[in-house]
């Protein structure tokens, strides 16, 4: 059975307030917009049922010649403020370019946004599109429902569409490969390792971290109990501040 819901946009610049309906759709959806200012960023409401798996996509419409938007997109939970009360896993900045996935967009120097969630109670949840610092142009985001994040059923620990490193559990050790494959070696539990730009070390209380470059000048920093399974914790830290987006749990190997 196909269900069709209906999509809104409600965008936000400076004082000024605009609603629209959107036509209902079936299972996916592509809408477009424009992040005319720095100020500005645009709401987008859907009702989502529990338990419903979603996966969506905010790419730049780069013409090749103007300066892109550099893509942000974040997901609220029902009711929430949203100025700054996102749930986890459902935000993402520089998650879908042609630096990490062939089918990703590059907006220039900047990499487009993806977020996998499945939503933990029924109601209307707020996808809200915005560009980094004071970024403006025009976008497309998709959103798809019904499907999970391809990226879990590899066995990797930190199924995140942006991450720069990626991560197995091997015994006691964690194996770390680039995101095209490569090996980059593995650090036992309570171990340090520098590699590509990639720093390793164990934490005061015993956990392990990693922080690892992302573009724009960002950095992804992922937390997590050490091998072979444990809870995680993921930050991206932007301008010395670090924004939590993911928690977790894990266990198995590659």
């Amino acid at each position: 059975m196909i269900r069709h819901r209906k999509l809104i946009l409600i965008v936000l610049a400076f004082t000024a307030l605009l609603a629209a309906a959107i036509p209902a759709f079936a299972i996916d959806t592509a809408v477009s917009g424009n992040i005319a200012s720095g100020a500005q960023y645009d709401l987008w409401a859907l009702d989502l049922i529990a338990g419903e798996s979603v996966v969506a996509t905010l790419v730049c419409d780069f013409d090749g010649v103007s300066r892109p938007l550099d893509p942000v997109l974040s997901v609220f939970f029902p009711g929430s403020d949203t100025s700054d009360t996102i749930f986890a896993d459902a935000y993402n900045d520089d998650g879908f370019g042609s630096d990490d996935d062939p089918n990703g967009v590059d907006c220039d120097a900047f990499d487009s946004s993806r977020v996998f969630f499945t939503a933990p109670v029924a109601g209307t949840y707020i996808f809200r599109a915005d560009g980094f610092g004071s970024s403006t142009g025009p976008y497309t985001l998709t959103i798809r429902t019904g499907s999970s994040n391809p990226l879990a059923g590899d066995g990797r620990i930190n199924p995140h569409a942006h991450a720069p490193v990626v991560l197995y559990c091997d015994g006691t050790s964690t194996t770390f490969f680039s995101v095209t494959g490569t090996d980059l070696g593995s650090v036992e539990n309570g171990g340090s390792a520098s590699f590509a730009g990639v720093n390793v070390s164990p934490t005061a209380d015993g956990r392990m971290e990693l922080t690892a470059p992302m573009n724009g000048g960002k950095t992804y920093w992922f937390i997590w109990d050490g091998c072979p399974s444990g809870s995680s914790i993921t930050y991206t830290i932007e301008n010395g501040v670090p924004i939590q987006f993911a928690s977790g749990t894990y266990g198995g190997g590659k």
